[in-house]
């Protein structure tokens, strides 16, 4: 299997074009293609799942108004007992003191002023202990409401009350999708480009493919062709074996863009990128591997078209379908030793 180094360029633009817009979910290019595939049983799920909640919600919530119904008439008979016990308790010393005969006018004064303290309290104990009732009262009746009107709302409005409570969930869902369709040039890229990498892992690990090469270039380099200056490139993939070297961009368009689109651009790149490759080369990588002087090594321009690739044939720039691709890199004769491509791997890697 060939040896792969790097991750595609278009898949880390895909991953944080994601993340930038809050979605971290996706891992792979892979899982997008899942997710889309599965979008409909997804939602689904979410209100399948909704579903099982609210029904589990619906028993606990019969079962804690059972519970809180209870309660509440606890607390209420228990104010009435407290009450009717402290209202007898002071009966009982009203009756004593009024049952009383004999008494001096003293004692009757005293008398009247002590039933009018004990009523007093009896009416103080009855409104305090029916504040502490209606304090407990106030909360449980309250989650006994709000008990009731799920409960109401469930057995009426079942279907309504699974999309309510779904909906945030679902939203998340759809925003998702909404973000991966204005997405889908990057993920048309990364699926290409990930095709590319798995195509060329067939290869013997006589070949090394290095993802999203890049250079810079300080001072920029002159390229007379375009009379421009080079300060930096980018290739999809940079195949090294014994042949030599191969630049390959990857393109996945449909057969309306191939016919459509000019390939000038992606040519123009493509040799672009091989002439600032093959000055860095030239300047940082000395073989001496063969008597008749220094050893060039070859650059070979390819475009892998996924699924559709114009007719005709360009100067410079070999256009080959993915499943052309494997037999066209290993057509070539190898010219280079093993120990010289691990060699100009290491430097450019």
């Amino acid at each position: 299997m060939a040896r792969i180094y790097g991750t595609i360029e278009s898949l880390k633009s895909l991953k944080s074009a994601l993340e930038n817009k809050g979605i971290s979910r996706f891992g792979s290019v892979k899982e997008i293609k899942v997710f889309l595939a599965n979008y409909t049983s997804e939602i689904q799920s979410i209100l399948d799942d909704t579903s099982k909640q609210l029904e589990a919600e619906y028993v606990n919530t019969r079962n804690n108004l059972e519970l809180i119904t209870q309660k509440k008439n606890e607390i209420i008979n228990f104010k009435e007992e407290s009450i009717n016990n402290k209202t007898s308790e002071i009966q009982q010393k009203i009756d004593v003191i009024q049952n009383k005969n004999g008494a001096n006018f003293l004692n009757k004064i005293l008398s009247r002023i002590n039933l009018f303290f004990l009523k007093k309290e009896s009416k103080r104990y009855q409104r305090k202990t029916t504040e502490l009732a209606n304090s407990a009262l106030k909360n449980i009746s309250r989650s006994i409401e709000n008990d009731q009107a799920f409960i109401r709302e469930y057995e009426t409005e079942k279907t309504s009350l699974i999309e309510k409570r779904a909906k945030p969930n679902i939203k998340k869902l759809e925003y998702t999708l909404s973000v991966i369709k204005s997405s889908r040039n990057l993920i048309s890229g990364a699926i290409g480009e990930n095709l590319v990498v798995k195509e060329i892992k067939k290869l013997s690990d006589d070949y090394i493919l290095i993802n999203d090469f890049s250079l810079n270039f300080s001072p920029p380099i002159f390229y007379k062709k375009k009379n421009q200056r080079i300060y930096s490139i980018q290739i999809d993939h940079l195949l090294i074996c014994k042949a030599g070297i191969f630049i390959i961009e990857t393109k996945n368009w449909s057969t309306s863009s191939v016919e459509s689109i000019s390939l000038r651009s992606p040519i123009e790149q493509i040799e672009r990128a091989n002439f600032a490759l093959y000055i860095h080369i030239s300047e940082h990588i000395t073989l001496n591997g063969h008597h008749w002087g220094e050893q060039q090594i070859p650059i070979r321009n390819l475009i892998v078209m996924i699924n559709n690739k114009p007719k005709g044939e360009f100067k410079y720039v070999k256009v080959k379908l993915l499943n052309e691709m494997n037999d066209y890199i290993k057509y070539f004769e190898p010219i280079l030793t093993e120990n010289q491509v691990n060699r100009i791997t290491n430097i450019l890697n």
